[in-house]
């Protein structure tokens, strides 16, 4: 297994890319929108189910090593399908890919990916790249893409407020580009993976009763994978996100498709081989997936 801090972007792209041309009975591969340094956004449909769920990192830099961990995860899952294995002895790949596919999408951000490996030298456009080096902020601690712009919180949701031009909600073209997929497919559900912490954060919809029940159930069946916090965020408790221009791709996913989205926290690379990581992550989506029609 190729380990996932081996992996630059290029790799991270050409492994989708292979992935789709090696499995292309049951995969597809989908460049969803570029960069604004002119980065392909790939993703990587897996399975054959008439709908889907989401599964997206790498809107930080810092969060490079979830970003390989997904494309690995993302080879488990076609290897596993092809073979018809099942995980952990309980999850039949093959029959859950079949009813519902897998978006997987694990960069997001390539800019900030680069910038995190090799300094803001990588950025290409030279007005992008003297501007983040003037801003005096450690690589290893960019947040954001090469526009200088934190992309978890350039989403349209109901916490926006300002109005100036540099502030609009996905004013971004990674921004734009995960919407559009969004909206065109609609989906079943969405799992952000961020690689720290260890938690499972659902946000409750005000739609009614009955969608606030199945995302609590749902969160209560992915903490079990994780074996860590529960936390729930509502339109209600986040009053003070209101003074933010923007919101956070779940509850944009939230509100907009109103189906249930969820930020999944796990610390990969902190004592923990990449094969057992690999096999944690797996699991969610499967879980997910699995809990749909419980």
């Amino acid at each position: 297994m190729k380990t996932a801090q081996d992996k630059t972007y290029e790799a991270l792209y050409y492994s989708l890319w292979e992935l789709a041309q090696r499995y292309s009975g049951f995969t597809q591969f989908r460049v969803i929108g570029k960069s604004h340094d002119e980065r392909m956004i790939p993703m990587l449909e897996i399975g054959q189910g008439e709908s889907c769920i989401f599964c997206v990192g790498g809107f930080s830099g810092t969060d490079g090593k979830m970003a390989g961990m997904l494309t690995i995860t993302a080879a488990e899952y076609c290897r596993n399908y092809e073979c018809k294995w099942m995980v952990q002895d309980f999850y039949d790949v093959k029959k859950l890919l079949d009813q519902t596919r897998i978006c997987l999408i694990p960069v997001i951000n390539p800019d900030g990916y680069e910038i995190f490996n090799k300094g803001y030298n990588a950025v290409r456009n030279p007005i992008f790249r003297q501007m983040l080096k003037m801003q005096d902020i450690p690589c290893d601690e960019f947040v954001c893409n090469a526009r200088g712009m934190d992309l978890t919180l350039n989403f349209p949701t109901s916490c926006c407020t300002r109005k100036k031009l540099y502030q609009q909600p996905a004013s971004e073209n990674e921004t734009k580009a995960l919407i559009r997929i969004f909206q065109e497919y609609g989906g079943r559900g969405l799992l952000v993976f961020c690689g720290r912490g260890k938690k499972v954060i659902y946000y409750r919809q005000t739609q009614g009763f009955s969608n606030s029940q199945k995302c609590h159930r749902l969160a209560r069946h992915l903490k079990k994978c994780a074996d860590g916090q529960l936390e729930r965020l509502s339109p209600e408790c986040s009053a003070h996100m209101r003074n933010r221009s923007t919101g956070r791709p779940e509850q944009y996913y939230g509100e907009s498709i109103k189906r249930p989205a969820f930020r999944i926290e796990l610390p990969v690379g902190e004592g923990k081989k990449d094969e057992e990581a690999v096999q944690e992550l797996m699991r969610f989506p499967l879980e997910y997936i699995y809990s749909l029609v419980q």
